[in-house]
């Protein structure tokens, strides 16, 4: 099935894992993942190899969740709660702390 994914190209190339590529001098990340996750171990993984790298990484794992819960954010709690700490998250790490977080923001503001 791995195959399917990455066709011809080696499975540890890092353009199909970044497990596999120089994460050093990477921005501050978020990894958001559920423990019900088929990528939770790799998701792990790649917080562990970011902080032997020397970078910044926050780990939030959501009890119960799938993959790519934060998809149904317009009508589950926890997936809005996922989007609104992403939001919270890059706000917090760039310029844009103005944004007000408790209202919607038109796409378009946040570019």
């Amino acid at each position: 099935i791995a195959v399917m994914y990455h066709g011809v190209t080696s499975a540890d190339d890092p353009g199909v894992s970044p497990l596999f590529a120089d994460l050093s001098g990477l921005p501050p990340m978020l990894v958001q993942v559920g423990d019900d996750e088929v990528l939770l171990d790799d998701s792990t993984r790649l917080v562990d190899a970011i902080r032997a790298a020397g970078g910044q990484v926050e780990l939030d794992v959501a009890p119960g969740m799938w993959h790519v819960y934060q998809a149904l954010a317009s009508f589950m709690p926890e997936a809005k709660k996922a989007i609104k700490d992403a939001a919270e998250f890059m706000a917090n790490h760039t310029s844009r702390t103005h944004i007000n977080l408790s209202t919607p923001t038109p796409t378009s503001a946040l570019r």
